[in-house]
């Protein structure tokens, strides 16, 4: 039996615009976000133009994208100067982890609920620089967390490298007593918000960080191929750029043979770029800027909560994400009892039509209770589970 659940955006202009909602549930923004109708439109009519049209192009797409930095820059409180567009979350782990000068020896410290975006680059850097790595458990308590990191600090230590909301289990760390911790140690700490903005308010200068990470195709409802990239202003020349190109250098000299990189987050911009994703990352910003960002984190947090509550409701599954919000986020993982999450998974898609994502390493499925998302959606993948559970 299914029971009414809350929400805060009732809008029906929202969901309408999301067409593929008629044909599908949608619990996987947390991979792969979907763009709303309008932003999509204004996106793909910047692209043609210029790509119709090149360097005839009216040129105002430059402009959208100057504005895009500033708007990112405004959510999550950093200077425009201290942004730099990327492709992805992972571009801009790459951009620090490619950036720092690694001796033989050196020591990072990431969880143990990372996404390859961190694991992959860091087992290369151990490959061929000879960095070691250090695993910690996640706590969503600021004691324990910075009680664990302590047990892995050595005077080697140089980085703390970490996700605010891990990818696993959706559990939200502590970010702002994981950087005061670094600093304390002398260790920079880079924070990984691939599953943060758009879903919870990120103040970068609270936080404390030294660089964050995130992207526009998850929660943001950006195109694919968009992200950005924070770095303190002060924190910029202790990055050494592994890529430069024109339009990366601030002053250069063939003759004494001088390259500068700008102090700015335009030292990793280089080349041509796909500008027009990043005017359309500012349509969809546009768009959530309609409805405003409390009202968005609100109705995520409102989804999240009483989608624990039906899955404590039933006995064969087992929640794995923390069940205060402040503790958790817009991803919610859970075991389902005597079942394999990927077989579970492929039912939900090919009988039901719902679309989630497996966490291979719990055997667990991961929804993702995203703006657009309404009670139906939960009650239909509780309807779902219900139906498989009594199949076994």
């Amino acid at each position: 039996m299914t029971t009414p659940l809350p929400q805060v955006l009732k809008e029906q202009w929202i969901r309408d615009a999301f067409p593929v909602l008629n044909e599908v549930t949608y619990l996987n923004v947390g991979t792969y976000g979907i763009m709303p109708a309008p932003a999509l439109e204004e996106f793909q009519a910047i692209q043609a133009e210029f790509e119709r049209r090149g360097v005839a192009s009216n040129g105002s797409f430059g402009q959208k994208c100057e504005e895009t930095r500033q708007r990112i820059a405004a959510l999550i409180s950093a200077a425009p100067e201290e942004i730099a567009f990327t492709r992805n979350a992972s571009d801009g782990i790459n951009l620090v982890l490619a950036g720092i000068d690694w001796q033989p020896g050196d020591e990072v410290i990431t969880s143990e609920q990372e996404h390859e975006a961190v694991m992959h680059p860091l087992m290369y850097l151990h490959r061929t620089r000879g960095i070691q790595v250090k695993r910690v458990v996640v706590s969503p308590d600021a004691a324990e967390m910075q009680a664990h990191l302590n047990a892995a600090l050595t005077a080697r230590t140089r980085l703390v490298v970490i996700s605010l909301v891990s990818c696993e289990t959706g559990t939200r760390l502590p970010g702002q007593a994981i950087s005061q911790w670094a600093g304390q140690h002398n260790v920079l700490c880079l924070l990984d918000g691939a599953q943060v903005s758009g879903v919870i308010p990120v103040d970068v200068q609270a936080l404390e960080c030294d660089f964050y990470t995130s992207n526009g195709h998850k929660w943001l409802s950006g195109p694919k191929g968009s992200g950005f990239f924070y770095a303190r202003r002060d924190r910029l020349n202790q990055l050494s750029p592994a890529h430069v190109g024109a339009g990366s250098l601030q002053q250069v000299d063939l003759f004494n043979q001088i390259a500068e990189p700008y102090l700015t987050g335009q030292r990793f911009e280089f080349g041509t770029r796909a500008w027009p994703i990043y005017a359309g990352l500012g349509a969809s910003l546009d768009w959530f800027e309609k409805i405003g960002w409390e009202r968005v984190y609100s109705h995520i947090a409102a989804l999240s909560a009483t989608l624990k509550e039906e899955i404590l409701r039933r006995p064969c599954l087992r929640l794995l994400t923390p069940l205060p919000f402040e503790q958790s986020s817009g991803l919610t993982t859970f075991v389902i009892e005597g079942q394999q999450a990927a077989d579970v998974s492929k039912v939900l898609r090919e009988s039901w039509k719902i679309y989630v994502r497996v966490i291979p390493h719990y055997n667990a499925i991961r929804i993702s209770t995203a703006h657009f998302n309404l009670p139906d959606d939960i009650n239909q993948l509780m309807l779902a589970l219900e139906q498989i559970e009594t199949l076994q």
